[in-house]
């Protein structure tokens, strides 16, 4: 390869880290119980994964095209549903026309086609939910991470 052209490669690939690594401080501090999982993790190079007695547990992935996956389970439904609905909206997931906070047990599935990303939310027995939101831009899966960790932490 030239020198310069290697040069210019060298300067991406830390650029390119950079920004890996300023994901995960953004994503951990909006949502300060991820912590950031060691190798091997199962997916993505940079997953963070969280667990707390009575509201959830679950992962966050930032992939090397700079998406986000959001895998969280075992959450409390109403105070989950209450953040999703004030964060979207009412109406915005199928089969649930007022809102996933008032939806029965099922599970709603959204699609974004501006962005591409996919939510879907299973509210399953015992006033739990799970939630899994795949290939999100980074700034939504922050919004996302902020207004469940500010729900979360107001119960």
């Amino acid at each position: 390869m030239q020198p310069a052209a290697l040069e210019a490669l060298e300067a991406w690939e830390s650029a390119f880290t950079d920004q890996q690594d300023a994901a995960v401080t953004a994503a951990t501090t909006a949502f300060p119980p991820l912590e950031l999982m060691r190798y091997p993790t199962g997916c993505c190079d940079l997953r963070m994964q969280w667990e707390t007695t009575g509201l959830g547990a679950g992962t966050v992935c930032i992939d090397e095209g700079g998406r986000g996956t959001v895998e969280f389970r075992d959450m409390p439904h109403a105070v989950v549903g209450e953040a999703v609905d004030a964060l979207m909206g009412a109406g915005w997931f199928e089969d649930a026309p007022d809102g996933i906070a008032a939806a029965g047990p099922g599970t709603y599935y959204w699609c974004d086609d501006e962005h591409g990303s996919e939510w879907e939310i299973k509210i399953i027995g015992d006033g739990r939910l799970e939630m899994t939101m795949d290939a999100m831009r980074v700034p939504d899966v922050l919004g996302v991470l902020d207004s469940l960790h500010t729900a979360l932490t107001s119960t």
